[in-house]
C-alpha cells in the first residue's frame, strides 16, 4: 500500500481518487508521523480472493501439447518489442 502526506494528497486530490478506483490501489495518509486514514477502492476490481489464487490457477487449462509453439510465440514477441529503456536510469 502507497503512503502519502495529507499535503501531497491534497495537491492532486481528483488525480489520487482516479488512480485508486482504475488501478485497485489502496493509499495510507499520513500526518506527521502517523497514518491517519486509509483510501481504499469501494468495491475490489476482483471477486478473487487472494486465498482462492492457487484453486484458480490449477483450474487453468493446461498447455500440453502447445507448450512449446506458445513459448516460441513469446520469444518472436519479445523480439518484435525489445524492452523500453529507462530514459531515468
Amino acid at each position: 500500500m502507497d503512503r502519502l502526506t495529507v499535503a501531497e494528497a491534497e495537491r492532486n486530490f481528483a488525480g489520487l481518487v482516479s488512480r485508486v478506483c482504475s488501478e485497485g490501489v489502496g493509499v495510507e495518509l499520513q500526518q506527521g508521523d502517523s497514518v491517519i486514514a486509509y483510501l481504499t477502492p469501494a468495491q475490489p476490481k476482483s471477486k478473487l480472493k487472494i486465498q482462492d489464487l492457487n484453486a484458480f490457477l490449477e483450474g487453468l487449462p493446461k498447455l500440453e501439447d502447445d507448450a512449446d509453439a506458445f513459448s516460441a510465440d513469446l520469444r518472436a514477441i519479445r523480439h518484435e518489442f525489445p524492452a523500453e529503456i529507462d530514459p531515468w536510469g
